[in-house]
């Protein structure tokens, strides 16, 4: 059987120890290196190192561990010397920094690139909110040149970033870059070519400073990310072989005009959450194109730029496979005006991805205004969040993954993070809140006569949802499958009555499945009788 590559350094350690102690045979000690490498690979680096003092056998078997993930880790010569104690390919290596400055990375950097053979992350988790509006006085560090590395993942918090000026990325795939202030536009453009990083197929550039323009050049890259970029008036991409590109909030954030000419003509999947002009925005034909996802703003003043955008951009689609659209309610909406109407048509779809942003608002009205407008489809998913989002100053992370709206941040083995974080929080609107209404959503038909799968995740079982989907069951004729996903807060009895309540719809043919959350788990729900 082929071996990983910290299972094959391990085996070149030596065997047992017999001076390993003398109180009774060690069985755990006399196991082969590979084996004990995968015993610590379940711990955390910091305990995994600590068995470096119960015997000469033990000294060095951390050291021959593939992957390392550090906690939140203070000093970066200490870093820098638990990188420096073996020379094992690392496939991954997870840093958290709290507060980290150019200089502290430029310490421990130069030992990482000499062992990273697979995944760099790094976390600069910054005490206070990091924008980079402030004079940052952290300083700026050059990357070095990851020659082995396969996926570089950094989140600087705001740092300066030099990109290398030369050397080929030649084994690297994916390289995603957060929260950076950028040395120069044309330093990332020259990195990210296809002479640079000949095999780069995954490009994400999230809440930067310091790009005025985007090039990009890659007939490798596959997924393109470009999240609000502060200060771009330019975005070009010529990627023959790109299969995905979201746009989100990049011009929008200033109010820039957006400049825009993509060549992508194995494009599959367009995110489109910006400004958009006719004029300025020069799209390839995108005959392939299968998904289109936009955003709209439910209440709000005539003329919002998002909802202008998403009624520009969506006549420019007749057909398309899957239309994955955001509704958004704003949290104070009494003074507003009812947006719905402004949208008039949809794309001829097959599928439907409705992404509701309710903040405890009742989401009747302006789902049936967007089913009314593609009573064809033949899949509905609607995923609904009943929540704000609220400031925490600690949370503990184990081993689990917090989906935030559009990303997810990944940390391991217990984390404390003690800078700001995003957690959620549920809402409940005010009573007698205008939400409700226009109310022909509870009285008009609907005939969704080629609806067969309809999947409901986020589920709360409120007054209103329930509603809805009881309304939602009697428009449709051929429903073959139906899911539903309850939101983390559910009570037994709640699910328990909305589990009775879909049951008298149940015909045959149809197959209904339920799922609820313990702890973060998701698991199958059926009532005990």
């Amino acid at each position: 059987m082929e071996q990983s590559g910290g299972e094959a350094a391990a085996k070149r350690a030596k065997g047992p120890d017999h001076d390993a102690g003398a109180g009774g045979e060690d069985r755990l000690s006399a196991l082969p290196d590979d084996i004990l490498v995968l015993i610590l690979l379940r711990l955390c680096i910091e305990d995994a190192a600590r068995t470096s003092v119960l015997s000469r056998r033990w000294r060095r078997i951390w050291t021959l561990l593939p992957e390392l993930r550090f906690g939140i880790i203070q000093d970066p010569y200490l870093l820098r010397e638990s990188l420096s104690a073996s020379d094992v390919p690392l496939r991954l290596l997870r840093v958290c920094f709290p507060d980290a400055s150019a200089q502290s990375l430029a310490v421990w950097l130069p030992a990482a690139v000499r062992r990273v053979s697979g995944e760099l992350v790094f976390f600069n988790l910054v005490t206070g909110i990091a924008t980079g509006n402030e004079e940052d006085e952290r300083g700026t560090f050059e990357l070095p040149y990851f020659k082995k590395a396969t996926s570089i993942c950094l989140d600087l918090g705001f740092l300066g970033l030099s990109m290398p000026p030369a050397g080929v990325f030649a084994r690297l795939t994916d390289l995603d870059l957060t929260d950076v202030r950028f040395h120069s536009p044309r330093e990332l453009e020259d990195a990210v070519s296809s002479l640079r990083c000949p095999n780069l197929q995954k490009l994400a550039i999230r809440n930067t400073k310091g790009l005025d323009s985007i090039n990009i050049d890659s007939e490798s890259l596959q997924l393109l990310e470009l999240r609000n970029l502060r200060g771009v008036l330019q975005v070009t991409v010529l990627a023959p072989a790109l299969k995905g590109f979201t746009l989100w909030h990049c011009f929008i954030l200033d109010q820039n005009q957006p400049v825009v000419k993509i060549s992508a003509p194995q494009l599959k999947l367009l995110n489109w959450t910006d400004s958009y002009d006719p004029s300025s925005v020069h799209l390839s034909t995108m005959e392939r194109l299968q998904t289109l996802s936009s955003f709209f703003c439910v209440y709000g003043k005539h003329g919002f730029p998002l909802n202008h955008a998403c009624l520009a951009l969506l006549p420019r689609f007749k057909t398309i496979k899957c239309l994955i659209l955001t509704l958004c309610y704003l949290t104070e909406i009494d003074n507003l005006d009812y947006l719905m109407e402004d949208m008039t048509m949809l794309p001829d779809i097959t599928s439907l991805k409705l992404i509701v942003i309710a903040k405890g608002h009742a989401i009747g009205a302006s789902a049936f205004h967007v089913l009314r407008l593609c009573s064809g489809i033949k899949r509905l998913a609607l995923v609904s969040y009943q929540f704000n989002l609220k400031k925490h100053m600690s949370m503990i992370v184990d081993n689990k993954s917090i989906e935030l709206f559009h990303g997810k941040l990944y940390l391991d083995n217990k984390i404390r993070i003690s800078s700001l974080v995003s957690v959620l929080e549920q809402t409940v609107c005010s009573s007698g809140c205008i939400c409700d209404q226009p109310t022909n959503w509870k009285t008009e038909d609907l005939s969704l006569n080629c609806l067969q799968d309809i999947e409901i995740v986020g589920f709360g079982a409120l007054e209103h949802e329930v509603a809805f989907v009881k309304r939602l069951l009697n428009w449709v004729t051929v429903l073959k499958m139906m899911t539903v996903t309850f939101r983390h807060s559910m009570t037994e009895s709640k699910v328990k009555e909305f589990f009775q309540m879909c049951q008298s719809f149940s015909r045959p043919g149809l197959c209904m499945k339920f799922y609820i959350y313990q702890n973060l788990d998701k698991v199958s729900y059926a009532p005990e009788d």
